[in-house]
């Protein structure tokens, strides 16, 4: 049974969702991933949590005009990660809003966020989790 918030009469109120403090995943990314991790320990454990926001902060770098993204889920049975939902931003998407959150269902699962392309003169951004 989930938690549930009591009221005064002791009434439910509605489900508890625990937030995490947002911590970093991924620091001082460079350039582009040239290949998925081979272990679940490069990755965020979800273990107890049903979504993940990553909040990727780009203003380290300089002249960035495209990023791609993509969700990688760990399976344990497969002994690697399996490709999920990829995100594009465009010069116009960063220069409104340098520091976009990614929201995702991971339902407990081993994830990491993997930097597909970049197109910029310095690429440095940092990505940080927070898990509920």
């Amino acid at each position: 049974m989930a938690n549930v918030r009591i009221d005064a009469q002791g009434v439910p109120k509605a489900p508890v969702y625990e937030v995490t403090p947002p911590l970093l995943h991924r620091g001082g990314v460079t350039s582009p991933d040239a290949a998925d991790p081979t272990t679940a320990g490069a990755g965020l454990s979800t273990d107890g949590y049903r979504f993940v926001r990553f909040d990727i902060d780009t203003t380290a770098s300089t002249g960035l005009s495209a990023l791609t993204v993509q969700l990688l889920v760990w399976n344990g049975a497969a002994g690697r990660y399996f490709r999920g939902a990829q995100r594009q931003f465009t010069a116009a998407d960063l220069a409104a809003n340098p520091i976009p959150s990614l929201e995702a269902e991971v339902r407990g699962a081993t994830v990491f966020l993997k930097v597909v392309a970049a197109t910029a003169t310095s690429l440095n951004l940092n990505v940080y989790a927070a898990l509920s």
